[in-house]
């Protein structure tokens, strides 16, 4: 009888735990803007096997703003009006950064360091101090048109090499010519197109890194626990081996620094990035090494895998819509010639290719997750309210290819972009087309990456006409990844 007593006591003390810890999570729950209904410890893990389908469908059940428990909570928006209200009208109120303590240990050179994971009073000093060294080189002007022209160039005399021009492929000549950009802006020095294995094996490093992510499950345990770093073999797996790529990735940045560091004069004129940070360290206690290192980092990341995989869109795109490729043709020779390269001077009387690289950074619509920001304060959104210290995820990826103003928005059509009177663009869908998201973290190198494909692309159609492969059909499946990279295949150069 005790022991029966016994049991039953236990089952009620149990039952009525489980009770109050059912009715205190939905009481937390409910403080956030409505979404899928969680379950306890899970969230709402169990329905995220598809994410996109699965986001799709919250998008319009909730009308564009929705909360995911994984089993944290994240606000989701996919509208581009609430995206627009949130971090432009209310843009100091999701100015931070999300942290991810297991995410974090894997990809942080430093605590809180660089432009892109870092917050509060360090992330605005290293943003601010990074943009004016990189207006004082020129940002979008012509000291950065320059860097950007010669290095098409190289790549148009990298593609005029080539001998069997029926099977090319676009991807390393593409990846080179941007990645020595940014190179020259950091560092100094660029790669030669014969000698560039370090670029190539960080760049393989880097893609592996991002699809080995992507498909780990175990990673997700890595987020919720990040001490299971500490247990044999699953920490490993789970985040370690991670680690250990984005420490090698580091180490080639580090690399490239302390070559830099090697033509520093501090009483001379800075002549690259590394040296116009270093310059300012004696003067500014934000700035020091471990800053240099996670920026520079940031920076060569995200300005080359992102504007070198836009561009391989571009060429597919092109190549699959020849009428769209021949009239963007005979607009850059109209304008520009065939001898000449083209020049930002050429851009307002080339509204059509400007259409292009729009309607590009929308369709191949890269960035498949966008870094969460955070609420530091309490904040209202279509009516409802964001707790402080929320992470909040703007879905671009899925805001450009649902956006209703973009009619047939998975079509490539970069007409939809030019006004009736054939003069101007639609300022509306341009205001749209938001590949470099919004506010006050909008991408810091917005400037030079405006100019890489507009230059690029005129460049190339300017000199080649771009086919598939004979007997091959352009497959435009994009890769589920963190970044939204093309199927590689081979593409046919014909030149004009």
């Amino acid at each position: 009888t005790t022991a029966i007593m016994s049991v039953l006591m236990f089952s009620v003390l149990v039952g009525a735990l489980a009770f109050l810890y059912w009715k205190y999570y939905y009481s937390f729950t409910s403080r956030y803007p409505s979404g899928p209904k969680p379950l306890p410890l899970i969230g709402n893990l169990h329905k995220m096997k598809d994410r996109s389908r699965g986001h799709a469908r919250f998008a319009e059940q909730f009308n564009g703003v929705f909360t995911i428990f994984g089993p944290s909570p994240t606000v989701h928006i996919t509208d581009y009006a609430l995206i627009k209200e949130a971090f432009i009208d209310h843009g100091e109120d999701y100015v931070d950064r999300q942290n991810m303590p297991g995410i974090d240990y894997i990809f942080n050179y430093c605590k809180n360091g660089g432009v892109i994971k870092s917050s509060g009073d360090n992330w605005r000093e290293q943003r601010r101090v990074s943009l004016t060294i990189l207006r004082d080189f020129g940002m979008g002007k012509n000291v950065m048109e320059e860097l950007v022209r010669n290095s098409v160039s190289e790549y148009l005399r990298c593609l005029k090499s080539i001998e069997n021009k029926d099977m090319v492929n676009m991807r390393w000549p593409i990846q080179v010519m941007i990645a020595n950009i940014i190179n020259e802006v950091l560092f100094g020095f660029r790669y030669p197109y014969d000698d560039c294995n370090d670029l190539i094996n960080y760049v393989e490093r880097f893609n592996k890194m991002l699809s080995d992510i992507a498909k780990s499950r175990l990673l997700i345990l890595g987020k919720i626990f990040p001490s299971i770093r500490h247990v044999p073999i699953i920490g490993y797996h789970a985040v370690e081996k991670h680690k250990a790529t984005a420490r090698m990735n580091d180490e080639y940045i580090v690399k490239n620094v302390a070559k830099a560091l090697e033509t520093y004069d501090p009483d001379g004129e800075s002549t690259n990035f590394v040296h116009g940070y270093t310059q300012r360290m004696t003067t500014n206690p934000y700035l020091d090494h471990g800053n240099l290192i996670s920026t520079c980092s940031d920076f060569f990341a995200a300005g080359q895998e992102t504007t070198t995989t836009t561009l391989r869109w571009a060429m597919l795109f092109l190549a699959k819509c020849q009428t769209s490729q021949d009239r963007l043709r005979a607009e850059v020779h109209q304008v520009v010639g065939k001898e000449r390269l083209p020049s930002l001077d050429d851009k307002s009387k080339m509204l059509y290719a400007q259409a292009c690289v729009h309607e590009v950074q929308r369709c191949a619509n890269i960035l498949r997750a966008n870094v969460p920001r955070k609420t530091h304060k309490p904040t209202m959104l279509a009516g409802q309210l964001i707790p402080a210290n929320t992470a909040i995820h703007a879905d671009l990826h899925y805001v450009m290819w649902n956006d209703p103003h973009f009619l047939e928005p998975r079509e490539f059509r970069p007409e939809r972009y030019i006004a009736e009177d054939g003069k101007s663009l639609k300022k509306e869908l341009v205001d749209r087309t938001i590949a470099f998201s919004l506010g006050k973290r909008a991408c810091a190198g917005e400037g030079l990456a405006r100019v890489e494909p507009f230059l690029a692309l005129a460049a190339t159609v300017q000199h080649y006409r771009i086919l598939p492969v004979a007997g091959q059909i352009i497959d435009l499946t994009q890769q589920e990844k963190t970044i939204g990279f093309p199927i590689e295949q081979m593409l046919k150069l014909e030149a004009v």
